[in-house]
């Protein structure tokens, strides 16, 4: 609107020239102050340099850098951050992550019988639509359907805090990780604006993440799709949406089609430690694995590139070997209990679902 209103300024100040032309310079000259003393007092918003009252000195400038660069009514936007303030039960559960406990306590939270047979009724609900983002994205369905589990239960619980109390908080309140919760609260920005969405309205995670498969903003603006055709991407409410966004995902992260994910590994070596710290990205053959004193579980050629973890069981810790796909679900959540529950769960599902599959055929047989 800004853009409309300062067009239709030059283009009558372009018509009074032309009026103007023969009275003269004097007469020229005028009309050019008249003209630029009325935009220099009715600018929009967005484009004034204003400290709005009451806001911290950071939090201001991002409003105005807001303003400055995306075009945001600079008053309206402080008007929002006005309203917000620092939420205590984000910052404590922000401080404290489930990812961060043991895996032992870690997949009691989310591989669960309930989860399964939730995850066996999503997918005969949704064959279709995972079926289609399988073959597309080359993604396996039970991948796609354990994600969307462990992160809302199949989108029953998308989140109950306002986006912009969390980025708010996380971004402005918190030190840790301040700068990248405040640019991903100028995406969420952005984002509301393209989707037409109420910024103060839309709800998520205690860190920012929303929708059925809980996208941050930017993964949202990013790799989220319009999977089920209708013109818009809606990961609040579109299943097929979420489907097609989760597959897309992974595979823009290098999902392999067909390869296997992670196995168990017995060690041999006092340095786990210190493989450990390469991490789970794939950065060693699995050879040179073994070389080191860590032997993968499986079938898996020698020249596969692999990474090395741990978990924390009740029994001691449990070795594995990440290959280029648990990685992969890494990139979703930066944790390896996150990234093995998605497995484990995943398994579980498909093998139930088969056996369900199987009694059926055998009944309709009968």
């Amino acid at each position: 609107m800004a853009r409309g209103w300062f067009g239709k300024t030059v283009r009558d100040f372009s018509a009074a020239v032309v009026q103007r032309h023969r009275a003269g310079s004097r007469g020229l000259v005028i009309v050019a102050l008249s003209v630029l003393a009325l935009v220099a007092t009715t600018l929009p918003a967005q484009a004034q340099n204003v400290q709005v009252e009451g806001l911290k000195p950071e939090v201001n400038d991002f409003v105005m850098r807001m303003s400055r660069e995306h075009g945001f009514d600079a008053v309206e936007l402080g008007r929002l951050f006005g309203q917000l303030e620092a939420n205590q039960t984000i910052i404590r559960a922000f401080n404290a992550p489930a990812t961060a406990r043991p895996w032992s306590y870690f997949r009691k939270l989310y591989v669960t019988s309930s989860r399964v047979e939730g995850g066996v009724e999503f997918w005969d609900e949704h064959s279709e639509v995972l079926e289609r983002a399988s073959n597309f994205y080359g993604v396996p369905e039970e991948i796609i359907v354990s994600i969307i589990g462990v992160e809302t239960i199949y989108g029953q619980y998308t989140g109950k805090f306002r986006i912009v109390d969390a980025l708010y908080t996380l971004g402005f309140e918190v030190p840790r990780r301040s700068q990248f919760f405040q640019g991903q609260f100028e995406h969420f920005l952005l984002l509301t604006r393209e989707n037409g969405l109420d910024a103060g309205s839309v709800t998520g995670s205690f860190a920012g993440a929303m929708g059925i498969p809980q996208f941050m903003p930017s993964s949202y603006r990013q790799y989220a799709v319009d999977f089920d055709g209708d013109g818009r991407v809606d990961l609040l409410n579109s299943v097929a949406d979420a489907v097609g966004s989760v597959a897309n995902y992974l595979s823009r992260f290098g999902w392999e089609e067909g390869e296997q994910i992670v196995l168990p590994a017995k060690v041999s070596t006092n340095e786990t430690e210190k493989l450990e710290r390469l991490g789970t990205k794939p950065s060693l053959t699995v050879a040179q694995l073994r070389s080191r004193g860590v032997e993968a579980d499986g079938n898996v050629a020698d020249d596969v590139d692999a990474g090395f973890f741990s978990l924390e069981a009740e029994q001691g810790p449990l070795y594995f070997v990440s290959l280029k796909n648990f990685y992969v679900i890494t990139r979703y959540n930066r944790s390896n209990n996150y990234a093995m529950a998605v497995y484990q769960l995943a398994q579980e599902i498909a093998r139930q679902r088969v056996e369900q599959m199987g009694t059926m055929a055998r009944v309709e047989g009968d």
